[in-house]
């Protein structure tokens, strides 16, 4: 039951501008004629048919996985309008309290934790055992802390010169990468990693 970080990443490492904008990465979304819906969130995707198998599998997993975020990212989506992508149990790692202009339907699906570990824990135990991660912070400490199973890349060939990196400041974490899966899209090529930690 993996624990997976997946974002879509420029060439020079980027995840996203330093405003939190993803500019030109989510391009390849809208780009084709395949229609693809997301689980558990009001949005189709349209995109080539060299990469609609592989959404539509990464997604069906998403479906059977919990969530962990940050609050950067919680904030920044604004909960995902309290949908949550997969539309499963989600945690938020923070210190803060739930927004004040949050409903309490809208925090149903939302658990706020204070530490990634803890969030994992839950994570793994709400749903089938499989758990997403999002945000490059919680990513980077769930590899520091040996909970990262998995990463997933959509590498696009943009470079943005600057903003959030996915990896950074990894420090003296030891781990190894098993190419798992590479398949070329139009404008994306996506990447699966297995890791391996020493």
């Amino acid at each position: 039951m993996p624990v997976v970080a997946s974002f879509c990443m420029s060439l020079d490492g980027f995840v996203a501008r330093p405003d939190d904008s993803v500019g030109p990465l989510f391009d390849w979304y809208t780009a084709g004629d395949v229609e693809v819906p997301m689980v558990g969130y009001p949005i189709t995707f349209r995109v080539a048919p060299s990469s609609a198998g592989y959404l539509r599998a990464q997604l069906e997993w998403a479906r059977h996985s919990a969530f962990v975020c940050g609050r950067r990212v919680f904030d920044h989506t604004h909960g995902w309008g309290g949908h949550p992508p997969g539309g499963g149990a989600a945690f938020v790692v923070t210190h803060r309290p739930p927004p004040e202009d949050w409903s309490a339907e809208n925090l149903a699906p939302f658990t706020f934790v204070g530490d990634v570990g803890t969030a994992i824990e839950h994570a793994k135990s709400a749903g089938d055992g499989n758990v997403g991660v999002s945000g490059p912070s919680i990513a980077r400490q769930c590899l520091n802390l040996g909970l990262l199973d998995e990463v997933r890349i959509d590498l696009v060939p943009v470079f943005l010169g600057e903003g959030v990196r996915y990896f950074e400041d990894l420090g003296a974490t030891k781990a190894e990468l098993e190419r798992v899966e590479v398949v070329a899209g139009e404008g994306v090529t996506h990447l699966r990693y297995r890791v391996h930690q020493h």
